[in-house]
């Protein structure tokens, strides 16, 4: 019993977000080194916004629009994110493990230096995003439409994509597996000379 009760204070403590916080976000639209874990930010405007820094891991995003937020530095581990808006948002070095973001919209974003390990990322629109140095590992982003974007110096071997758009994607200086040199030739992406099949 003693165990249990530890497991769920544990449990409370990692996705307690700061009221005070909350309040700022909601009212002002932006949150710099907020501690906004597992708070309900969805279905809101935040067109503009500045999140920079702040761990928003866990919180509900659903509906929600970032349209040329910032994220950079911030925690979005295991937030719900279907349906959101990050249109040219800036994640750069953002921590997306395992994020929930079916059917989002990332066109135009920066995500390098991202870890995106274990994210759902399926039908997703991700048109021109940057993936420069991003961590890729068992990231879901089949049926999703990445044309036009960069992979520049990733390990996409574990990385599912299949039935992805890849028209006019480039990919530098990263390794694949067989199947996704094919599938890129396919679509009609761009590798250059740097690009490992394995």
């Amino acid at each position: 019993m003693r165990g249990l009760m530890l497991v769920l204070l544990v449990g409370v403590s990692l996705s307690a977000y700061d009221a005070e916080h909350l309040k700022k976000a909601l009212e002002e639209k932006e949150c710099i080194e907020c501690d906004l874990r597992g708070a309900n930010l969805s279905k809101i405007d935040f067109s503009g916004s500045d999140f920079h820094g702040s761990d928003l891991s866990y919180a509900d995003l659903r509906g929600s629009v970032f349209e040329m937020g910032d994220f950079n530095d911030a925690n979005l581990s295991g937030a719900k994110a279907e349906g959101t808006v990050f249109w040219k948002a800036s994640l750069e070095r953002s921590d997306l493990r395992g994020i929930h973001a079916k059917g989002a919209n990332f066109k135009g974003t920066h995500l390098k230096q991202s870890n995106l390990s274990k994210a759902d990322i399926r039908n997703a629109k991700i048109w021109k995003a940057d993936f420069t140095d991003a961590i890729l590992k068992k990231t879901d982003l089949q049926g999703s439409e990445i044309g036009g974007s960069k992979f520049i110096r990733n390990d996409l071997r574990f990385t599912k994509m299949k039935n992805t758009l890849l028209w006019e994607t480039h990919f530098s200086d990263v390794i694949m597996n067989q199947i996704q040199c094919q599938h890129a030739v396919k679509e009609e992406a761009i590798l250059d000379e740097n690009v490992t099949c394995r």
